[in-house]
């Protein structure tokens, strides 16, 4: 009861910061509480939903493709990726940071008070943008599994902090540019010539 109570003030207090900004027509500080908003409301009171549900997802991708290559084998009610190596066996736990949970809280506030387009455009951006985050999050741990399997245990690591995060960076930037830059690049005004 006491969490739905400070849900409801700190939504209330986020509406009123949204209204206050859009009145004064401060479009930068709109956009600004706007998504800081929306993110810290669906880290603090939506991150165990949205992460059990995009765990329980995860595992269901990657159990087909485990289950279709007989490469790796997933146990899907515990979100743990198990696979043999030439120096044994290698269980990966899908948590909330190997969800992408988090990068996609981060493009959905963004897009959601980014100021491109009508409703059916942002919305369409909201769907395929976090599609695209969830596969690109497929590709980096399909990535992580295939180098473990072919170097083996001693790979794991470096794999996993560096080489699959730069590799989920790039995709990253890929999505950013797409949807915000070349959006912004179409939409300037730089003024009468």
């Amino acid at each position: 009861m006491q969490k739905l109570v400070i849900f409801i003030v700190v939504v209330i207090l986020w509406g009123f910061a949204l209204r206050l900004f859009k009145t004064s027509k401060m479009n930068f500080f709109q956009f600004l509480a706007g998504s800081v908003g929306i993110f810290t409301i669906s880290l603090i009171f939506f991150l165990p939903f949205l992460e059990r549900y995009l765990n329980a997802s995860i595992s269901t991708v990657l159990g087909t493709i485990g289950t279709a290559t007989s490469y790796f084998q997933v146990f899907k009610e515990n979100s743990i990726i198990s696979l043999n190596t030439r120096d044994g066996i290698v269980s990966i736990v899908i948590n909330y940071e190997c969800s992408g949970v988090i990068e996609m809280l981060v493009f959905t506030s963004l897009a959601l008070f980014f100021p491109f387009g009508k409703t059916v455009r942002r919305t369409l951006s909201l769907v395929i943008g976090n599609l695209y985050i969830f596969a690109a999050n497929i590709i980096r741990l399909l990535f992580i599994i295939l180098v473990v399997k072919i170097f083996g245990v001693s790979s794991f690591y470096l794999v996993h902090t560096l080489f699959a995060r730069i590799l989920f960076f790039a995709l990253m930037v890929v999505l950013y540019y797409f949807v915000f830059t070349t959006t912004h690049l179409r939409h300037q005004n730089v003024g009468e010539m």
